[in-house]
């Protein structure tokens, strides 16, 4: 797309009237490999692998969008920032962040592109503002809450300089594993 026909873009705080948007965005996405994990116990010892596993045929899947948890954020003057179009006031992405202030820590819960508006670097945009919140709010780390199977959003972090930390295997209602990326601020 040539610079003259590059949308004008508009990055604010989310407010509640932006949620049905948000949840109306189109989150699919594609991957050819997920993480897989095994765990194996002995007597004295647990041995935790985590494996990038190449799938036979492309996943089609989508990350979960959740209303509830976006009121939360605004509920509790957590981050929510949202990205439109300035001319037609059209939503393109958002990302959401819930704070727990004793760790000084910030959970990327969210980050969504609406899927015709991706590979524009808007999810970058939306992570620099998300990083000068939790700046500007004195906190000190960023960890982003990853799904196993959702390798593009994982190659997404580590490209922005988050390193694995961890895991959570009943983390998500359908227990789907949760890896977590951390970045120092």
């Amino acid at each position: 797309m040539p610079m003259s026909d590059q949308p004008k873009l508009v990055i604010r705080d989310g407010v509640e009237d932006d949620i049905l948007q948000c949840i109306e965005l189109d989150s699919t996405y594609q991957t050819d490999h997920v993480w897989q994990m095994t765990i194996r116990e002995e007597l004295d010892e647990t041995q935790i692998t985590m494996r990038k596993q190449r799938l036979p045929r492309s996943l089609d899947a989508n990350h979960p969008l959740n209303a509830k948890r976006l009121k939360t954020t605004i509920k509790q003057k957590y981050c929510f920032i949202v990205l439109e179009e300035s001319s037609s006031d059209t939503l393109l992405g958002y990302i959401s962040l819930r704070v727990d202030p004793i760790y000084e820590v910030a959970y990327l819960q969210d980050i969504v592109v609406d899927k015709p508006y991706r590979r524009q670097n808007l999810g970058t945009r939306l992570l620099n503002v998300a990083r000068l919140w939790a700046n500007e709010n004195d906190l000190q780390r960023i960890i982003f809450e990853i799904p196993t199977t959702n390798y593009p959003c994982v190659e997404f972090a580590k490209s922005h300089g988050f390193t694995y930390c961890g895991f959570n295997d009943q983390f998500l209602p359908d227990q789907e594993i949760v890896m977590f990326y951390s970045l120092s601020l």
